[in-house]
């Protein structure tokens, strides 16, 4: 029975898709030229390398875009929402397409990244993310203050997603452990990062396992 109950799981995935639950959200703040905006997407506690994204346009439509960062593409699914009771919603996520990002990594290629840890204390710990343009890390091109502190998942991932463009997709440029950035600055402290928030979500989709690709 045990068995058998594998299998049809199996083949109800393979026929349906993946299920995926992000149960984190994170916003941060960028400042930069006097200007300041906000950022935030969802994570999974269990899977770093689907992050989700939700844009609000001004006509009211709502659209989800899952990134699959190893895979290079993302998913789009339109978004509606109804109330339940006592201002409950019910948020349901209805697949669109899925796009390729054949050269998300591009523009990244030929950088070098390293973590340096300066210091440490209270919990907080200050590290320079260094980026280097030749393989023996001797040819510096930018450095940032990184502040992070220790947190039950690496939300790294999420980070270098919403703040570090053109370095989305790059998987290899991850920090070593479980930690949150709470706060970035570049060297000549033109532009930061603060983080505005951090909390518990639940949003469930399924991406299907037959894509429709976008022209």
């Amino acid at each position: 029975m045990k068995l058998f109950l594998t299998l049809f799981l199996a083949s109800f995935t393979t026929l349906f898709g993946q299920k995926l639950n992000f149960d984190i959200m994170v916003e941060y703040t960028t400042t930069y030229e006097n200007s300041n905006y906000d950022r935030s997407a969802y994570a999974m506690s269990s899977n770093e390398n689907y992050i989700l994204k939700i844009v609000s346009y001004l006509d009211g439509q709502k659209v989800a875009y899952v990134s699959d960062l190893k895979g290079l593409k993302s998913h789009e699914f339109s978004i509606t929402e109804s109330i339940i009771e006592n201002d409950l919603k019910n948020i349901k996520f209805t697949y669109i397409k899925t796009v390729k990002h054949k050269f998300a990594r591009t523009m990244a290629r030929g950088v070098y990244f390293d973590f340096i840890s300066v210091s440490n204390s209270d919990g907080v710990e200050t590290v320079n993310l260094n980026s280097y343009k030749n393989k023996a890390k001797t040819k510096l091109t930018n450095s940032l203050e990184l502040k992070m502190i220790k947190s039950e998942v690496n939300l790294f991932p999420l980070f270098r997603f919403l703040c570090l463009h053109p370095c989305e997709y790059i998987t290899e440029l991850n920090y070593n452990g479980a930690g949150l950035v709470t706060n970035c600055v570049n060297k000549n402290g033109a532009k930061t990062h603060v983080l505005k928030a951090i909390e518990e979500a639940n949003l469930e989709l399924t991406i299907p396992n037959l894509f429709k690709f976008a022209p």
